[in-house]
This record gives structure tokens, sequence and C-alpha cells, in this order.
């Protein structure tokens, strides 16, 4: 019980430091613009899927004047497609944010380059945690350069394969802004 119970911790811990290593040089100007969703991944799928909560595509992200972000998605709901937009509250770390929705969510940049962006989000209610991890591009075939990144981060964070959705598939039938 204890060696599960630390191995867990070690996990969790390793997890914190990755991310905290890949946001050492984090500029907010670098994920300013325009964004396309390639993929989402989440420890519970069900968020992920047609109806879930989380099921959505990021169209872009404006830096605020007080270092906020701006970041407007697209979503179904009633059937239709709408655009919302959440301002991601700086922390004290860099590329880490924080927001309300279903909770308290911190959103952790863990990659970004000129292409694409991993953006992980952890989500804290009363029901526990939730990873939601998302991989975008700047434009649709983008994405394809931050593939291997994406696996190894869902990897780390406890999400299955069985669990990432390739938007790229869904985009048809679900919310194509």
């Amino acid at each position: 019980m204890r060696s599960a119970r630390a191995m867990k911790l070690l996990l969790f811990l390793s997890a914190l430091l990755g991310l905290a290593w890949a946001l050492q040089d984090f500029h907010p100007e670098q994920v300013e613009g325009p964004w396309h969703t390639i993929k989402l991944g989440a420890t519970d799928k069900t968020v992920i899927e047609e109806g879930g909560a989380y099921l959505c595509f990021m169209t872009g992200i404006t830096l605020l004047q007080n270092g906020d972000l701006n970041v407007t998605y697209f979503h179904r709901k009633d059937g239709k497609c709408v655009k919302e937009y959440y301002i991601a509250e700086k922390t004290g770390s860099p590329g880490r944010f924080t927001f309300e929705y279903q909770g308290k969510n911190y959103l952790t940049f863990v990659l970004v380059t000129n292409d694409v962006t991993i953006m992980d989000l952890e989500n804290q209610n009363d029901r526990g945690t939730l990873i939601v991890a998302e991989l975008h591009g700047r434009s649709l075939s983008a994405g394809k350069h931050g593939l291997e990144a994406y696996r190894k981060h869902t990897s780390r964070r406890g999400i299955e394969q069985g669990n990432i959705v390739d938007l790229l598939e869904y985009r048809p039938h679900l919310c194509d802004p």
C-alpha cells in the first residue's frame, strides 16, 4: 500500500517538475494569435466526447495589457456552434494561468513553438481532479509537428491513448469555426 502511494506521489512530482522545467522560457507573446485545436485528451474521456464540457475548438489567444490571456473557443450548445472566451489570469509561475469553469482550472503551457502548443489543463472541483491535454497548431497540418511531445505529455499525465480525440476527424460534424 505504501509503495503504491509513494509511486503515485513520485509520478505526480515528476509531472510537476516536467511542467516547471518547460515553463522556464515562456513568453506570453509566443502564444498570441490564431490557433486550431488538433487533439484533446482527458483522464475522463466523457468530457471530450459529444456533449462533453471540454469538447471545444480553440481559435485564438489575445494577450491583455495586464498579462492575462483572453482565450477564444467554439463549442456546440443546443446543436449550434457557440463562440465563448475565458480570461486566464496569470499566476506567479511563467506559463501558468487560472480561470473558473466547473471548478478551479490551472492552464499550463507545456510546449510552445512557432507552429504548435501543448496546453495542460487541470480542473479541481468537489468531484476531484480532471486533467485535459490539448494540442493546437497554427494551421490544421502544423499539429503533426507536436504529436510525439503530445504523446509523451499525455502519458506523463496519466491520459490513456484511448482517451484522446483527434479533432480533425470530428471537425466536420461538431463545430468548425
